[in-house]
């Protein structure tokens, strides 16, 4: 498991994965750069560090197709996809797009 992401954390070098916020900007690159290997082909699951609709975006925008929610889920319960679904259609709106799926891959 790499574990060099440039910050120091009590847990850092503890076993098992990491998620959440400490991969976030990570996972993103990391679908943006499939995506692009992809010629985006290949439906892309974003996931690692999505709490938020502008998060959820952030993953579509580098190229996931779809987005998998755990731990917010989990804290925020379902009121968190209402949430976030609003959210994702502000954001979706303002940047003049009718769905998701006319935004992956724009970054």
């Amino acid at each position: 498991i790499r574990r060099d992401f440039g910050f120091q954390h009590k847990h850092l070098n503890e076993r098992g994965g990491l998620s959440g916020a400490p991969i976030k900007e990570m996972s993103r690159k990391v679908i943006s750069d499939f995506y692009k290997l992809t010629d985006g082909k290949i439906p892309i699951v974003g996931v690692g560090g999505v709490e938020t609709g502008a998060d959820a975006y952030a993953k579509i925008k580098a190229g996931a197709s779809v987005v998998q929610l755990y731990t917010p889920l989990v804290y925020g319960g379902p009121e968190l996809i209402w949430k976030m679904k609003t959210d994702l259609r502000s954001l979706l709106t303002k940047d003049g797009y009718e769905s998701v799926s006319e935004a992956v891959g724009k970054d």
